[in-house]
């Protein structure tokens, strides 16, 4: 997962943090919950725009199983 979730001991709350831009803090919150609410928000954000994801999601479409028809041995 891109976006990924870190308690910050030294200020007690929980950073949103985006692993693709050199740990880039998106998000702080007082609560674990809101935290990953915000932090799987962002992920399916993200992945609506991202080539490789949408490719993977296109070839899913193909055959159900995940794989290309042109890759699938019956």
């Amino acid at each position: 997962m891109r976006f990924s979730v870190k308690y910050q001991s030294w200020t007690k709350n929980w950073a949103v943090v985006d692993n693709g831009i050199a740990q880039q803090v998106v998000g702080v919150h007082n609560s674990k919950a809101e935290a990953y609410k915000q932090a799987f928000a962002e992920q399916a954000r993200w992945r609506e725009f991202d080539p490789v994801a949408v490719e993977m999601s296109r070839s899913r479409a193909c055959n159900g199983h995940g794989l290309p028809v042109s890759l699938v041995v019956r």
